[in-house]
């Protein structure tokens, strides 16, 4: 196949079992050793060695059916048809070291099991777990039993099964590549479309339509009751020794602990020539330390169902860890070793620098992603870090050496302002002793950088970026907008969008979507932090819907802007909000979301209680006056991302003026 991707793509796909079938366990642990992780085999011999930017194994299941796959996507310089010859040699490696060994099996069953305990942590976790069960095996209570056939994988087993339905059998073998790169492909194809042998005639008994019988009445839409009560979860607060601010709360439902640790060094901490470098810096922190390699680390972690991870964004960088319970003490020695004690080694310098790469040159084809960055950049200007993409520009990445690396790290990486977030269920008392390490971690980061001044908009004005054969073209319309409160009018504001843009029954989706049929969903929001705030509307539409759709989005931000809502939809935002806001801090990640809202803006335990009687008691004339307020489409600019050839003709009948730009945002000539 070719498509307009920046990468090509090695697919190779058996068909195996199904469902609940018996060798479904086993099968799930080869796909693990062959393709899961650092400490797979397709992780070794293609990424680690800088062969292909990812590689990993699949098998996905179905009450019918269950596929096996392996894919690849090579790095420049790296064929296809060199990936499939790795590939084939993984699987013979594999044959001769003797299949799966103790470490695999262990490690395996671990991550199969702690990932069952992780699945029902949420309501729709137990509700799926329950209702799949009840469905396919007649019994809602069979979690023990599913733990227990993967608890029972041998290495017999994982050798029989890939000698049954992996070894010399018939599979799909994939190439997709770029456009009029046809030559790239792995070897030319052999499959021709099936022949349908359709029937002149038909039984038409046999197509007779026979609906199910059952005694509910599906026609009468059930009612809501009252909004519930939300019981917030009790937090507590301490200090650590060397000044780290602590908040946690108790979650006894499943036996895990999940906790972030959060530096105060993001995006923000990037000079304009070296974006990029917090994103960067992350990743090798995820590599190997002084002590261990990194494919070490993960098998540790694997072995154990726990998760040790770093991730950088505008503002931040944090250490994400969650575990069982019961492995506490040995994944936070993993977390801490990490944290304090990096490698930096080169090799794993280079091959990061030289994905994230890939991955920058890749986003440029998604022209969803595309358009929001370009927009961003629009909003916030040229000479704020945290206007472009938190992976960097292709041009910063490529000059970022490990040096700068290390220096970033020795210079930001220190206890000095960082705060941890805890959701166990253990108590505080018993918290304190497994996060005492960390009070031996020190050293400063650096000031907070100033926000430059952000550029005057050219309201009114639609920037362009051709897309060429693009099916659908991107549309942003916003503007810059309130900073982040909890209770204030940015708070408020939310509240106001939620019926023209925020709900799936919102005016612009009913409008866009449902009426009009130009696209799969589209929603408007407010967005904001400490450091600056937007409002945005956006819809991925059909190019041929392109000027219709952009007259629908003015339509409807005007009339809302204009006229405000109807009593009606100020009572649907209220119960929509309350039944909706009744989970919203249920999951440990979802407590752990709440409890970082509370350490970076220094909320009272009452925020939420205030929020829910803002929302109560707010009054449809309070609303439509922050509509009136914060909906001028004069105040606003647009970005359109589509096939020039096809739509411009229709963009420029609608009279705005038109400034054509590329992909990063300058000046077409």
């Amino acid at each position: 196949m070719e498509d307009n991707v920046s990468l090509p793509l090695l697919y190779m796909s058996w068909p195996t079992v199904h469902a609940n079938h018996k060798d479904e366990a086993p099968l799930d642990v080869l796909m693990d050793i062959l393709g899961s992780g650092k400490t797979s085999l397709l992780y070794k011999n293609m990424v680690k060695n800088g062969k292909a930017v990812q590689a990993n194994a699949g098998h996905a299941c179905g009450e019918l059916s269950c596929t096996f796959t392996m894919l690849a996507l090579p790095t420049p310089g790296t064929s296809l048809a060199e990936l499939e010859t790795i590939a084939r040699a993984s699987l013979v490696e594999f044959e001769e070291r003797g299949g799966a060994n103790d470490d695999d099996i262990t490690r395996v069953k671990a991550g199969i099991v702690s990932g069952m305990i992780y699945g029902l942590e949420s309501v729709p976790g137990k509700v799926r777990q329950l209702a799949a069960y009840q469905t396919y095996r007649g019994n809602p209570n069979e979690i023990k039993n599913d733990i227990s056939r993967y608890e029972n994988v041998s290495k017999v087993d994982v050798t029989r099964v890939y000698n049954q339905y992996i070894k010399g059998q018939h599979a799909v073998i994939m190439s997709i590549v770029p456009k009029g790169a046809g030559g790239a492909i792995v070897k030319p194809d052999t499959w021709k479309m099936y022949e349908r042998n359709i029937p002149t005639s038909t039984n038409t008994t046999e197509l007779t339509l026979r609906p199910g019988t059952s005694d509910f009445d599906r026609s009468i839409v059930p009612a809501p009751g009252p909004n519930p009560a939300i019981k917030l979860p009790a937090y507590y607060k301490t200090t650590l020794s060397n000044g780290i601010n602590v908040i946690g709360t108790v979650n006894d439902e499943v036996p895990t602990t999940t906790i972030s640790i959060r530096l105060p060094v993001g995006q923000t901490r990037e000079s304009l020539d070296k974006l990029g470098l917090a994103s960067l810096t992350a990743a090798m922190m995820d590599e190997a330390t002084q002590s261990h390699s990194a494919e070490e680390l993960s098998n540790q972690l694997a072995k154990i169902g726990s998760t040790v991870s770093f991730g950088s964004g505008d503002q931040y960088t944090t250490l994400n860890i969650r575990t069982l319970t019961k492995n506490l003490d040995e994944t936070m020695a993993i977390a801490m070793e990490r944290l304090t004690t990096p490698k930096f080694d080169q090799a794993d310098f280079s091959r990061l620098q030289k994905q994230t790469i890939e991955g920058i040159k890749n986003a440029k084809k998604n022209a969803s992603a595309t358009a929001t960055q370009v927009f961003t950049t629009l909003l916030f200007g040229v000479d704020n870090s945290f206007s472009y993409s938190d992976a960097g520009t292709i041009k910063t990445v490529s000059k970022l050496s490990l040096e700068d690396v290390k220096n970033f790290y020795a210079e930001n990486y220190g206890a000095d302002g960082a705060a941890i977030m805890i959701v166990s269920d253990l108590q505080q008392s018993d918290v304190a002793k497994y996060i005492k390490p960390i009070t031996s971690w020190q050293g400063k980061t650096t000031e907070w950088p100033s926000v430059n001044p952000f550029p005057k908009l050219q309201t009114g004005t639609l920037y362009f970026i051709d897309k060429p054969d693009a099916a659908q073209s991107e549309i942003r319309i916003g503007k810059r907008a309130l900073n982040y409160d909890s209770t204030g009018e940015y708070y408020r504001s939310r509240l106001m969008n939620y019926n023209l843009g925020g709900a799936f029954n919102s005016r612009i989706n009913l409008n866009l979507r449902e009426d009009k049929g130009y696209t799969y969903g589209a929603r408007s929001f407010f967005y904001g932090n400490k450091l600056r705030g937007a409002y945005r509307a956006q819809a991925g539409v059909r190019a041929d819907t392109t000027a219709a759709s952009i007259i629908e989005f003015v339509k409807e931000i005007n009339d809302f802007q204009t006229a405000g809502m109807n009593d009606t939809e100020l009572s649907f935002m209220k119960n929509s909000l309350g039944q909706r806001d009744a989970r919203s801090y249920e999951t440990p990640r979802q407590k752990l979301g709440f409890l970082s809202e509370i350490m970076t803006y220094d909320l009272p335990k009452t925020y939420i209680d205030d929020q829910n009687a803002i929302l109560k008691s707010i009054t449809k004339d309070e609303l439509n006056g922050l509509a009136s307020k914060h909906l001028k489409l004069e105040d606003m600019i647009m970005v359109v991302m589509g096939d020039k050839a096809k739509i411009m003709g229709d963009v420029k009948a609608l009279g705005y003026p038109i400034v054509e730009i590329d992909a990063d945002g300058n000046p077409v000539k």
